[in-house]
């Protein structure tokens, strides 16, 4: 397997949606009590995948995985790469600029997850989530190594040790 880098909200790190229990699409906006630990979802590559559909998250792994152009991503997944930055995929209309997707910024300062920023206009120090996405359009705005957003100022080793710093995790 291929190992890959999502970049996501604003080219530093990425993440994804989510979708309610009853297996609808979560409303236009996240709730910062959808995000617990990181590590609770799938890992591909360094990137965390959650659903709440196992079948949209097999959908969404294999995208992901195969790196595949021209195929969107299902309603309710949710693409983490740090635990401060996420995506989450929403219908097309509640982002239309991002094609569904909902950047997030988190300040995790206090343990507990709590929205600091959102939507495309969500930014970090290298410039707004969808300037640095708008690049893998043709990936439904899931950036990675090799395509899409602009090179980060980041290594693979810095973002597995990002990663371990989970504050909402047991183990931190």
């Amino acid at each position: 397997m291929k190992f890959r880098v999502l970049i996501a909200v604003c080219a530093v790190f990425a993440v994804a949606a989510m979708t309610g229990a009853s297996g609808q699409a979560v409303a236009a906006e996240s709730s910062a009590d959808m995000f617990g630990c990181m590590h609770e979802g799938t890992k591909v590559g360094k990137t965390y995948i959650r659903h709440t559909d196992p079948a949209k998250l097999e959908e969404a792994v294999q995208i992901f995985e195969g790196n595949l152009e021209d195929r969107e991503y299902p309603v309710g997944t949710v693409l983490q790469l740090v635990p401060i930055e996420a995506m989450v995929k929403h219908e097309k209309s509640a982002y239309p600029d991002s094609n569904g997707w909902e950047y997030l910024l988190f300040d995790l300062s206090s343990g507990v997850t709590k929205i600091a920023a959102r939507g495309v206009t969500a930014a970090n120090p290298l410039g707004t989530c969808q300037s640095c996405h708008e690049g893998a359009a043709s990936f439904d705005y899931v950036c990675s190594k090799d395509h899409g957003c602009p090179p980060i100022p980041v290594t693979d080793e810095q973002i597995i040790g990002m990663q371990g710093t989970d504050p909402r995790c047991e183990a931190n």
